[in-house]
């Protein structure tokens, strides 16, 4: 009894509560792991820029793969879609490299400026092909008549833009000088007069009978003079 009372006196003493410690100001319990620092957290974030793939994991291999090719594919449509503009514009800053420079935009100028009966062979061709598909009502005598009218115009064509593209060769050589004709004009001008005029990518600056300068009829005269001068 005495030693039950001796306990039950003790038990006010024990559960005394120690004075709580004053915090400071802004003070955060501990979280179970130490905040990074911001130093570090910067460090591993940070990507050379050109990123050593051989101590790269797996899939960061694969993410920054991804990444490449997704940042290429965005730059590669920009710059289509900024070369298209372009081809409608006229604007030689952006043009593609096969289209751009004063060399091609005069021979341009030249084909546009005038008329080119090329561009019937593409109605043409679509009679032939309905021709085709119809022979046997319009009859085997009359398909073969068709057929050969329409290939003796076709030559006749053919002739006509081979001569006009060695003229504004010509044109272009005593203008800015042989050297500096680039390779396939000849070709890149000779299908140029075969489309319409609204179908013509880059599209046409001038107007019919608008030639630019250096393309008139004396500019030929004079060029033809000049060839014959250094022969």
């Amino acid at each position: 009894m005495f030693g039950r009372k001796k306990e039950e006196e003790s038990d006010p003493t024990e559960q005394t509560a120690a004075p709580a410690t004053k915090l400071p100001r802004g003070y955060t319990p501990a979280k179970g792991a130490p905040t990074p620092r911001r130093k570090d957290v910067e460090a591993r974030n940070r990507r050379p820029i050109v990123s050593d793939r051989s101590r790269m994991t797996k899939q960061e291999r694969k993410a920054f793969d991804k990444e490449e090719r997704a940042k290429s594919r965005a730059e590669s449509n920009a710059r289509w879609e900024r070369e298209q503009r372009a081809m409608k514009t006229g604007d030689e800053r952006f043009m593609p490299p096969q289209h751009a420079g004063p060399v091609r935009r005069f021979g341009r100028d030249c084909i546009d400026a005038r008329f080119s009966p090329a561009v019937i062979f593409m109605p043409l061709a679509l009679i032939l092909l309905v021709a085709m598909f119809t022979q046997t009502l319009i009859g085997n005598v009359a398909f073969q008549y068709l057929v050969l009218a329409i290939y003796a115009i076709f030559i006749l064509v053919a002739i006509y833009s081979v001569l006009m593209v060695r003229r504004v060769r010509l044109l272009t050589e005593h203008k800015f000088g042989d050297d500096k004709v680039p390779p396939r004009f000849f070709w890149q001008m000779f299908t140029r007069t075969f489309y319409p005029r609204r179908w013509r990518l880059p599209r046409p600056q001038v107007k019919r009978g608008q030639f630019p300068e250096g393309g008139s009829g004396a500019d030929v005269r004079e060029a033809r003079s000049a060839r014959r001068g250094r022969k």
